[in-house]
């Protein structure tokens, strides 16, 4: 057998297959490959007169349809040998009809796979001699080669796929060992950096890029003279003769085709001829095909732009149907151009049922008479204008609505439609709403404080007044008794004043040195009374009773919130409410705060909301919803963190993980 044949193994068996293989084909070289992401650059760097692969290694490279095309491709003269599981026998005989030469299931027989190697080994040789005993380039063969090429650039409308095909065939016809097309810019200069290469015998990095560079020059020879160019004995080159043939289209060059051998005489004077007539046929086509590319894109750019002028009414129709709030298309005459899908739905129809009829024939137009009218003054005058419904509106459609329109011009300024845009605003009024009892409740606060420093001055004398009697009374008359009490009912007032005065100034924070239990006892003394009241029984644990540096009355403040929260969440939902309070050390830094309540709970839909502003599941009036916002703005300063725990029906707890030092100029 012929010592120069090379068989490639690609199997995930490959080495197993090349020990058993090597015994007996002993004069025959075989190279084994089991990373399938090698595959391609291995077929393009050696040259094989077999291929025997795993039909699944060789779909993870190729698609399957087209699968020895592409092996083809890159390795012209190798025929291919599949290895196949059972489960994959159909496709393995599809793949013999496309032109496999054979194939075998596994498990693999040694004996048999070298019979059929040697068999098509055989059939190769056989060709080859029959080759040399005829004609090496039947004439014949080339021209049907060429024809054949020239009918699919004929067949194709993409410039890319047209220069493939012509780079393919040109490589089939001249087994070139460098295969390359150089294009032409805008200027119609070649440009070194636009170029389409093909999978040749060149291997090494560096001589790819040598010979790459030795034919772009010649290239730039031949695209100056637009003639063929023939060179031999390339000096400093790893190839030694190139061949160069320009893409002239009506004059036009469109690149240049550049052909290198390793041999000094690697292109016969017929393949130089051929190639030159070939591609005089195909520039035509292959810039037809370009032509036809910068159409397609251009006829892209103006249906673009036409549907950006014209507004078109798909996209229109798409954008429509994305808006939840009313939107309409009025013309002159108050006819439905165009409204979305929410809107029909809403008045009970589908969209194609209302375009075209007058919006007069809508309840809502008789209902409010004054946005009709201000409807009929945008068409008139151009002006945009809003109309808002009142607060008191019985009317469920035009309830909390606001109506915005909008005029629509021609080209030459006349107005045509107008859009009418509503909006439901009915949480922008509770918003309104919500901060006008926020400005309240801040005036509330700040009236606290005044009328707190108001109190204080008095209470002051009575303190001392009361201090002075007990100087002066006996230990055990009714007298210092009664003083007694009067001092320690002041000293209660007192405490209380505090508590107001911190908490009507909350903006500025003040951070010290606090005592922990300290601010939880301040919030409790204003809370107490109001869950002794509602008999709600008040556990405390403290665990730890750490320092730790903080803004005292903002603490009291969130204590204050989560004890109120708790207070309301146990009231009327069990016959024994239980609000208990506990503080433990996670950290040698950091204390944490639980309060806890066997309450109605916390559903699971309103975690995600439960610390924005104004969220409260509390009816309408009963809270602001400021509560647990206030606190999580209030941790957050502190750089601690609030999170909430609830089983329904079970438990709530909230926590809060405090650091023990923080920084002081916030």
């Amino acid at each position: 057998m012929n010592p120069s044949h090379s068989i490639l193994l690609a199997s995930t068996q490959a080495l197993e297959l090349q020990q058993a293989l090597q015994t007996n084909l002993d004069t025959v070289r075989i190279d084994s490959l089991t990373d399938a992401t090698r595959l391609v650059a291995q077929l393009s760097q050696h040259s094989y007169q077999l291929l025997v692969a795993d039909l699944s290694f060789l779909c993870c490279v190729f698609e399957t349809e087209s699968l020895l095309a592409e092996i083809r491709a890159i390795a012209p003269q190798t025929e291919v040998i599949l290895l196949a599981e059972t489960q994959e026998r159909h496709q393995a005989v599809a793949q013999l009809r496309s032109g496999v030469a054979d194939y075998l299931l596994c498990p693999i027989e040694a004996a048999e796979l070298t019979l059929k190697i040697e068999r098509i080994l055989e059939i190769q040789e056989l060709k080859a001699e029959t080759s040399q005993v005829g004609q090496k380039d039947s004439a014949e063969n080339v021209l049907l080669l060429l024809h054949q090429a020239t009918q699919e650039i004929s067949r194709t409308w993409e410039f890319d796929e047209a220069l493939k095909i012509v780079l393919v065939k040109a490589h089939r016809l001249t087994q070139a060992d460098v295969a390359s097309i150089y294009l032409t810019d805008s200027g119609g200069k070649l440009d070194r950096n636009r170029f389409l290469n093909c999978p040749t015998e060149v291997a090494a990095q560096a001589e790819r890029e040598a010979a790459g560079v030795t034919l772009f020059t010649l290239a730039e020879q031949a695209a100056l003279t637009q003639a063929t160019v023939y060179h031999q004995q390339v000096e400093a080159s790893p190839i030694q003769s190139a061949l160069l043939v320009p893409l002239v289209s009506r004059d036009k060059l469109i690149g240049v085709l550049g052909l290198g051998s390793r041999g000094q005489n690697g292109f016969s004077s017929n393949q130089r001829r051929w190639l030159s007539i070939f591609c005089d046929q195909v520039a035509i086509a292959i810039e037809n095909a370009r032509l036809f590319e910068n159409l397609a894109s251009a006829y892209i750019d103006l249906a673009q732009s036409r549907e950006k002028i014209l507004h078109s009414r798909n996209i229109l129709q798409v954008l429509f149907d994305g808006i939840a709030d009313s939107l309409y298309i009025l013309d002159q005459n108050l006819t439905i151009i165009a409204l979305n899908q929410v809107e029909a739905e809403r008045q009970g129809y589908r969209p194609s049922e209302l375009i075209g009829k007058s919006c007069l024939s809508l309840a809502w137009t008789r209902a409010a008479p004054e946005l009709l009218n201000r409807i009929k003054e945008s068409l008139e005058t151009g002006r945009e204008t809003t109309w808002i419904s009142s607060e008191n509106e019985t009317e469920p459609y035009l309830k909390d609505q606001e109506f915005r329109i909008y005029p629509i011009r021609n080209r030459i300024g006349h107005i045509e439609q107008v859009v009418v845009f509503g909006q439901d605003v009915s949480e922008r009024r509770r918003w309104q709403a919500s901060l006008f009892r926020s400005a309240n409740l801040a005036a509330v606060g700040q009236l606290a404080g005044s009328v707190a420093h108001q109190i204080n001055n008095p209470l002051t004398i009575t303190m001392a007044n009361s201090q002075l009697l007990l100087l002066e009374a006996q230990p055990n008359s009714e007298a210092y008794q009664l003083t007694n009490d009067i001092l320690k009912a002041g000293l209660r007032i007192q405490k209380i004043i505090e508590n107001l005065l911190e908490f009507s100034n909350q903006e500025t924070y003040f951070f010290i040195e606090a005592d922990l239990i300290e601010t939880i006892e301040g919030a409790l003394a204003l809370v107490a009374r109001s869950l002794k009241k509602d008999r709600v029984e008040l556990v405390k644990n403290y665990e730890v009773q750490p320092k730790l540096s903080a803004s005292v009355s903002h603490l009291k403040l969130v204590w204050m919130n989560l004890l109120l929260n708790a207070r309301d969440a146990v009231v009327g939902y069990t016959n024994q409410p239980i609000v208990s309070i506990s503080t433990q050390a996670i950290s040698p830094r950091e204390v944490k705060v639980a309060i806890t309540d066997n309450g109605c709970g916390i559903a699971e839909k309103d975690f995600e909301r439960l610390f924005r502003p104004f969220f409260t599941t509390k009816p309408v009036g009963k809270a602001l919803g400021l509560g647990l916002y206030s606190a999580h703005a209030i941790v957050e300063r502190h750089h601690g963190q609030i999170n909430a725990y609830s089983q329904p029906g079970v438990t709530t707890t909230f926590e809060v993980v405090l650091p023990l030092d923080n920084p002081r100029d916030l």
